[in-house]
């Protein structure tokens, strides 16, 4: 550290530095304030909504006295969030976190939605107490009727009274803030009296409140939460724990979930509020009367905002949440005068913007998620506008900060870009990976935007969300909106096509701003919040979802079933999920003319494949309509199932002759699985597993019975040595027959990793020859008996659904993660070993090799098309699968209509679909077939004619360039093209377009470009003021490159895509741009280059 910087949980800089300080100093300036009082002065909007706030606060002033205030910010630590005991108790699906309802007018009460029980309840007690020993004055009660909620991998017992003290925390904070608020408009000094009340009241209360695991944990650190926050996964005392749960000096998920105010490891938020609120306040004066005495602001400051910021400031991660609770340290610091926390809130926001963000400005994680960090690091664009520290004061890298502006010296301007970018044209996110339908950026985030970066684009994205006459967010327009912004002219919003070099997503749209439509392709690699996914297809148009993405069920035990891979529009090789680790995901080609845009990409998310290969190419008519055609490559495995699901019920099928699909039954091998992931020794006891017959009858018992000598491996049995070193076998028992299994974990794996496991079946878990018989789609029941000295047992059946000798044939079905103690626990669970044909119900199926289309009728009179034309060989079968989109049930037993078109055998297959959306009776196409080619083409080319409402339209792609000869409808087509298309009215070319080739020949179309790639090695890269480029070595078009195409990056086995935004020579080297002005992508290091021109012709 410098010679200045003190720790951030040293409050000596606060000592030292806090006189210094002029309120208010954090998010809202005094420039924000005379701005605040402009627009009052100007527009009706600000005055309503001044006056609305000043009702607001006129109402609490009388409530806040110190009864309520005790009521409300009660002597114990609050809770969190929990499950509803009474869904269970009436076999109604629950939540882990719950779905409650809470009214201050009967503060102590809390409803369930679901089940509309209110709680306290005398049928459902919280009759388990554990009392803290640090502070005896603090209990905690949870509900012990009936067995622990399995709760995200934890023994769980809701707490209701925890609960309504963690919403009463939330409700006072928020009047706090308004009070605040209203003075800051007014300067009336009764909301300031009031605000001040309430602080008091926190700097009672907060010091003695514990460090508690958030979600529905329910653990609590019994000890100084000074010293729990410094010691969180080493703690001096055994924390308190519901049974079964034992203490291990460990608060369960560590800072991820730690609070002290009611959240989930998202305290910052609170902090944040309450010290905007204080900064606003702390200095009212009632005539010359300060309302706050100095030694009010001393306490506030060091026994709210100070300790508030003391957990956040001992957890050094970055992650979604983290983020958050930097902010709140960062505003604590600049707030009360220290420095320390304002550089380690500081160094947060950095890490955010520059590694939890891609390179790109991309999410790393989902849309949703990328709008909940901001949310958590928002108030850093707020603060710091030109913030300077102390004089004297140097960080603890040495530098000190010297009017320090986020949105201008940092990469946050380039997470922003990537968040607009990624729109769709009714302004809301795909709800993509671990994202929602209705995650868009908000209002209050575009008064943000304008203000820190008020481009054209920004101001015109503020007009549309939230408009000049009444924003749709005053309280952030009052502050920040300058005043006469409606009198600025800007073009109206226009989103562009656009490849993400790191994200690896492509956006392909249509209309005149680009908010017609949207076709996404996503090629992202695996990570956090991420679905198995790879190469999924989603498209949009006219406002509504045609190929849609089911999104995220949050926490949800069901959530697997939108995030596993057939749930998604792409190709399931072998009926598996797709890999996650390693899948990577890269663009080959993306290129844009004005009627015709292609985009291709591939990845390795199997690695029974060799080639899992998807390309997208838009055709443009104009008025006349667009429509997209889907190739999607495959070569290796055994089953091939082109998946997609369709947006609604009310479909017609034409072309498949659709008869009901019997499922047919198939023998399988498979185990029952009993890993252990830590060291630690697990006995397994009376293992039962019976086929569930008609009828519920039970079959025989399939597990052989134990015999031999302790200590020995007895046939039917089976051990799994993956990662470190373990034994098994015979043990004796006194309560268990006499025998039972016995499977140790002694020592993990140099790489840290512990993954043994017992196998109820002869196993080695790799390979399943003399594994146990069954049936695909059968349903099991299983029984046995644990104990143990491990937390739990995730028990898996593991079967080989086509080879029982290939170790990557294995797949797995997750059955219960199982508590273990020292005493024998019985479980009795039931599991079904996948059907050999699909997840679906009510399956039809036909054979798929003539044309054939499914056509939706959606509301508004619109028409959703998909057409085939039709695969020697090819299956499809339709049935209905999981459609659940809402975590909340609120849609539960939904389901949507699945199209699976089904190729067997490792050979080359490539599916062929075309998509089209438009209003009733104006679909733009007819038809679609395949165009023989010549018999010595590979395999990968592939030529179409679509039938259109006006003609015949030729579309060409191949993934490598080759010279092709095709006879179509207009005559004969000759291009060596990656991709090319040739658009007619009646029988004569209209438009064409190629990419990645050097001619195009239809007719009277012609399209030549001099080369048809162009390549190189990267020279070195570079950034200045707004600007990036790649310094290459290689030749370059001598006519020059047009903005928009696509330079293509090798590095590091990857293959990134950049738009070109311009393209100079400077001081002798070539400079291809892809930022400037502040705008694109910054220019990572690589090791070569590719250019893939295209051009076009039009009539």
């Amino acid at each position: 550290m410098g010679a200045e910087a003190k720790a951030p949980t040293d409050w000596s800089d606060w000592e030292r530095y806090r006189a210094g300080v002029q309120h208010p100093a954090s998010s809202i300036k005094p420039a924000d304030l005379a701005r605040a009082r402009e627009n009052i002065k100007r527009y009706p909007w600000a005055q309503a909504y001044a006056e609305r706030l000043r009702e607001s606060a006129d109402t609490l002033v009388p409530r806040i006295t110190p009864e309520y205030l005790v009521r409300m910010l009660e002597r114990t630590t609050p809770g969190c969030v929990g499950p509803c005991p009474a869904c269970r108790a009436k076999g109604l699906p629950w939540h882990p976190n719950g779905q409650w309802s809470w009214s201050e007018e009967t503060a102590d009460q809390l409803t369930c939605n679901v089940c509309k029980t209110v709680f306290p309840n005398e049928e459902f007690p919280e009759d388990i107490v554990l009392q803290s020993k640090w502070d005896p004055e603090q209990k905690f009660t949870f509900v012990g009727q009936g067995p622990p909620f399995r709760c995200f991998g934890y023994n769980a017992r809701p707490s209701l009274t925890g609960i309504i003290r963690a919403r009463k925390v939330s409700r006072i904070t928020t009047h706090l803030r308004t009070l605040a608020h209203a003075y800051a408009l007014t300067e009336d000094a009764r909301y300031a009296r009031a605000a001040r009340a309430i602080l008091l009241r926190m700097a009672e209360v907060l010091p003695r409140y514990l460090v508690r695991a958030g979600y529905a944990y329910g653990e609590y650190a019994d000890c100084d939460p000074h010293v729990a926050a410094e010691r969180i996964s080493n703690l001096p005392t055994d924390e308190l724990v519901v049974p079964p749960n034992k203490p291990d000096r460990k608060l369960h998920t560590a800072y991820w979930s730690a609070s002290r105010i009611g959240s989930s490891g998202m305290d910052g938020g609170w902090v944040c509020t309450v010290t905007e609120a204080y900064d606003l306040t702390c200095m009212a004066k009632e005539g010359d009367t300060p309302v706050f005495s100095k030694e009010d602001r001393v306490r506030i400051e060091r026994d709210v905002l100070l300790e508030g910021a003391y957990l956040a400031a001992c957890d050094p991660s970055i992650n979604n949440k983290s983020v958050g609770n930097r902010a709140g340290a960062a505003m604590v610091g600049m707030c009360v005068g220290h420095p320390g926390l304002v550089h380690f809130g500081l160094d947060g926001f950095r890490k955010t913007v520059e590694e939890w963000f891609l390179p790109d400005g991309g999410t790393s994680e989902s849309a949703a998620y990328a709008m909940m960090t901001m949310g958590g690091v928002r108030n850093f664009a707020l603060m710091f506008r030109g913030y300077s520290d102390p004089p004297g004061y140097r960080g603890p890298d040495g530098v000190r900060l010297d009017n320090f502006d986020a949105c201008r010296d940092t990469r946050y301007g380039d997470c922003w870009q990537g968040l607009v970018w990624t729109l769709q044209g009714n302004l809301l996110h795909p709800p993509s990976a671990d994202s929602y339908r209705t995650t868009r950026i908000s209002a209050s985030y575009a008064e943000l935007l304008a203000l820190g970066y008020p481009t054209p684009e920004h101001i015109a994205l503020l007009k549309e969300l939230s408009g000049d006459e009444a924003p749709a967010s005053p309280e952030a327009a009052i502050f920040y909106r300058e005043p006469g912004l409606e009198a600025r002219s800007v073009p109206p919003l226009s989103l562009p096509d656009m490849v993400f070099p790191f994200l690896s997503h492509g956006y392909l749209r249509t209309g005149q701003d680009g908010r017609k439509s949207l076709a996404l392709l996503s090629a992202s690699d695996w990570g956090g919040h991420h679905h198995q996914d790879s190469l999924d297809l989603y498209y949009w148009k006219d406002g509504r979802e045609l190929l849609s993405d089911l999104g995220y069920l949050w926490d949800h035990p069901d959530s697997y079933q939108t995030r596993r891979t057939f749930a998604h529009n792409l190709v399931v090789v072998d009926r598996k999920d797709q890999k996650t680790r390693g899948r990577g995901g890269s663009f080959h080609l993306f290129g844009c003319t004005p009627r015709v845009k292609v985009m291709e990409a591939s990845s390795q998310a199997y690695d029974a494949a060799s080639t899992y290969c998807r390309t997208c190419i838009q055709v443009d008519h104009g008025d006349a309509g667009s429509y997209l055609v889907d190739l999607f490559r495959v070569e290796g495995g055994t089953e091939r199932d082109y998946v997609f699901h369709g947006p609604g019920g009310d479909y017609q099928v034409t072309g498949l002759a659709l008869a009901p699909d019997g499922q047919v039954e198939r023998e399988v091998r498979f185990a029952l699985r009993f890993p252990l992931a830590r060291v630690g020794e697990l006995y397994v006891a009376d293992v039962e597993i019976r086929r569930v017959m008609p009828g519920e009858q039970e079959g025989p018992n399939l597990i052989a019975p134990i015999l031999g000598e302790v200590g020995s491996q007895p046939a039917g049995w089976g051990y799994y040595s993956g990662d470190g070193t373990g034994d098994w076998g015979i043990a004796p028992s006194d309560e268990a027959g006499g025998r039972c299994m016995r499977v140790r974990a002694l020592k993990p794996h140099e790489n840290g990793r512990m993954n043994v496991a017992l196998l109820a079946g002869k196993s080695d878990g790799y390979r399943g020859e003399g594994a146990l018989s069954g049936s695909m789609g059968a349903t099991y029941k299983a029984r046995f008996r644990l104990r143990g000295n491990v937390p739990q047992v995730r028990v898996q059946a593991v079967y080989w659904p086509n080879d029982p000798k290939s170790p990557d044939d294995r797949s797995y079905v997750n059955i219960i993660n199982a508590p273990v103690d020292e005493g024998w626990q019985h479980y009795e669970v039931t599991f079904t070993l996948p059907t050999s044909v699909l997840p679906l119900t009510d399956v039809q199926r036909a054979e798929g090799g003539n044309p054939w289309q499914i056509t939706w009728s959606l509301e508004g009179d619109y028409t959703f098309a998909a057409l085939a034309p039709g695969a020697p060989g090819e299956t499809v079968r339709l049935g209905n699968g999981w459609g659940q989109r809402d975590h909340r049930n609120r849609d539960r037993g939904a389901v949507l209509p699945y199209v699976v078109r089904s190729s067997r055998g490792p050979k080359p297959v490539t599916f062929v679909t075309l998509f089209a959306g438009a209003p009733k009776g104006k679909l733009p196409v007819r038809g679609i077939r395949v165009l023989p080619l010549p018999a010595d083409t590979p395999s990968d080319a592939i030529a179409l004619a679509v039938e259109t409402a006006l003609g015949t339209d030729i579309v060409l792609s191949q993934l490598q360039p080759r010279v092709l000869r095709v006879t179509t409808p207009l005559g004969e087509l000759v291009t060596d093209g990656l991709a090319a298309a040739v658009l007619a009215d009646g029988q004569a070319p209209v438009a064409a377009a190629l990419f990645g080739g050097t001619r195009l020949s239809l007719g009277a179309a012609s399209v030549t470009i001099a080369r048809g790639r162009y390549a190189g090695r990267v020279a070195g890269t570079g950034s200045a003021r707004g600007e990036a480029w790649f310094v290459l070595d290689g030749e370059l078009p001598k006519e020059g490159v047009r903005p928009g195409e696509t330079l293509f990056i090798e590095a590091d086995g990857m293959r990134r895509a950049y738009p070109i935004r311009r393209v100079a020579v400077v001081d002798g080297e070539t400079r291809v741009y892809t930022k400037t002005e502040g705008t694109g992508f910054e220019a990572r290091p690589g090791e070569s280059w590719e250019i893939l021109p295209s051009a076009s012709w039009g009539r």
